[in-house]
């Protein structure tokens, strides 16, 4: 099974888009200076995890009704996809399941496959429907429980999470429950406890895989930051990346870490072989602006060029990207405003709150970002920078809707 809180995925698309030229000017494509300049990095066909798929799809194609098979290979596809954030793999996955899904009765297992891709696709009404649906037909999947509360989670429906997180524990017991409720109550005003929670998980993980292990210490990472203990953070990120050195989600979360401390140049060489990443590649970005580099417009506009390449694909997946991306490298606060609202009518995790705190108060507008105040001390949020934004919107927010704890 694949134990992993992360929804990230990736395209990669080199059209234009006009929001990255100068007002009034027709956008110029960016002309690579030289035959050796590196735009984009593909998989190694000798990475062993690309070995692993080969072999997998090799044993499908000798029993291609094999559904056993077939959920290896599928799931091998998306825990790929998500390592190296590249969305690709999960639309690999999908195909390889195709067949049962347009079954009258998929079985649960196939109905589990396509909710995780819908999760990581940000489809999150078709995938809660699914995972419903998985569990009518089995009670006792733990991924199924631990996938509904992870959803539950990015979209603030912590008392739900609660409920998954106490199913986990009963079918697959004490160690991933508390490590489930360990992450919920860093969100909910009671980080201190969730934190030690998770590192009773992570002495007792100390004999699983190393997958389940980053997981935890990423977590405790996350948990970290939600309490402002900057240094035991940074060794937890650097813990979890010492296990999945190639993880994308924990190099996009420790990426992240470094630039709110003012340390984007320690970025480009964490991200420097991982461009093909589209939220890696935001925050190479990032780096270059904030650093000043001479590279940052081109940075910028290959940025606006994948967005709008996921657009052309009627894709959604990176609200909270395209309103950083907005803010922070267009400078453009009105667009980022109306990005983060929308996002926020789907994901209420602590960072799509910042964003919309961030986005409504560069657009002078902090009443916009009411919702968020409102999330914030109804859920008991505990983050220093978070909180620190809500202080800044003058207003109550006790009518704004939200899920209480």
């Amino acid at each position: 099974m694949v134990f992993k809180n992360r929804i990230w995925t990736t395209a990669i698309g080199l059209l234009l888009w006009a929001g990255a030229a100068p007002a009034g000017n027709a956008p110029v494509p960016y002309i690579p200076a030289s035959d050796g300049e590196r735009l984009q990095e593909v998989p190694s066909a000798a990475d062993p995890k690309v070995v692993e798929m080969r072999s997998l799809r090799a044993k499908l194609d000798a029993a291609p009704r094999d559904l056993d098979a077939a959920i290896q290979l599928a799931n091998s596809y998306i825990d790929y996809s998500r390592q190296i954030g590249d969305a690709h793999y999960a639309g690999y996955a999908e195909a390889v399941i195709a067949p049962w899904t347009v079954l009258a009765a998929p079985p649960a297992s196939v109905l589990l496959t396509q909710a995780t891709i819908l999760q990581y696709r940000h489809q999150f009404d078709a995938a809660r429907a699914l995972l419903q649906t998985t569990l009518r037909l089995d009670a006792r999947q733990p991924q199924a429980w631990l996938t509904l509360a992870t959803l539950d989670m990015v979209q603030g429906r912590y008392e739900a999470a609660r409920k998954d997180c106490a199913q986990v524990m009963n079918t697959s017991g004490l160690e991933l429950g508390s490590a489930c409720l360990g992450n919920l109550l860093s969100y909910t005003g009671q980080a201190r406890q969730g934190l030690a929670l998770l590192r009773q998980s992570e002495v007792s993980g100390g004999r699983a895989s190393v997958a389940y292990q980053a997981w935890i210490e990423g977590l405790i990472a996350e948990a970290a930051e939600h309490l402002g203990d900057w240094p035991l953070a940074e060794a937890h990120y650097r813990s979890a990346l010492q296990l999945l050195p190639h993880d994308n989600f924990l190099l996009v979360a420790y990426a992240d870490f470094l630039l709110d401390r003012g340390r984007p140049g320690e970025v480009l060489p964490l991200l420097a072989d991982h461009s093909q990443s589209d939220t890696a590649f935001l925050r190479l970005a990032l780096a270059q602006v904030a650093l000043r580099s001479p590279d940052a417009s081109r940075y910028a506009w290959m940025m606006a060029a994948r967005f709008e390449a996921l657009k052309e694909r009627g894709s959604d997946y990176f609200g909270r990207e395209e309103a950083r991306f907005a803010l922070q490298l267009q400078h453009d606060p009105e667009t980022s405003l109306a990005l983060a609202l929308h996002n926020w009518e789907f994901q209420r995790a602590p960072w799509d709150a910042r964003v919309l705190l961030e986005a409504a108060l560069a657009a002078h507008q902090p009443r916009a970002a009411a919702a968020a105040v409102a999330f914030v001390e109804q859920t008991g949020l505990e983050d220093p920078v978070v909180q620190s934004l809500a202080r800044q919107v003058p207003m109550p927010s006790s009518n704004a809707p939200g899920e209480n704890r």
